[in-house]
């Protein structure tokens, strides 16, 4: 189950990366590709920095685990035995920046990529030209 997770984590980045490639092979303009680039790379990064927070939560909640419990023997009263231990560490890996601060830290480190994209772009009609 641990690797559906990650699987669907590299679709999400491949979407994020495929995007502006994809807008520029179609033959819009700059504008277009930046105007349909930016909210589509967003939906995406919203959906990629939300799943794991989802995905853990719903582990969890399949595990039997109790989010209200005080601490960690109430929390795992209903976990199977032999995964109270990975329940558990799950939990506290959710501990620590929530998932809007990690999207709003992936768009302002992704939002360049769709001008180096049309520098690409730029750059190889460039080439084509000479």
């Amino acid at each position: 189950m641990d690797i559906f997770g990650k699987i669907i984590i590299v679709g999400f980045l491949l979407f994020i990366l495929a995007t502006p490639i994809i807008l520029s092979l179609k033959g819009y303009d700059n504008f277009r590709i930046l105007a349909w680039s930016f909210p589509l790379m967003a939906v995406f990064i919203f959906l990629g920095s939300y799943w794991p927070h989802f995905y853990v939560d719903l582990r969890l909640e399949l595990m039997g685990f109790d989010f209200d419990g005080m601490n960690d023997l109430d929390r795992a009263r209903n976990v199977l035995p032999e995964l109270k231990e990975e329940a558990t560490k799950l939990y506290w890996s959710t501990m620590g920046i929530g998932w809007p601060l990690q999207a709003f830290i992936w768009m302002v480190i992704l939002s360049p990529y769709p001008f180096v994209v049309l520098g690409c772009k730029a750059f190889i009609k460039y080439l084509k030209r000479r």
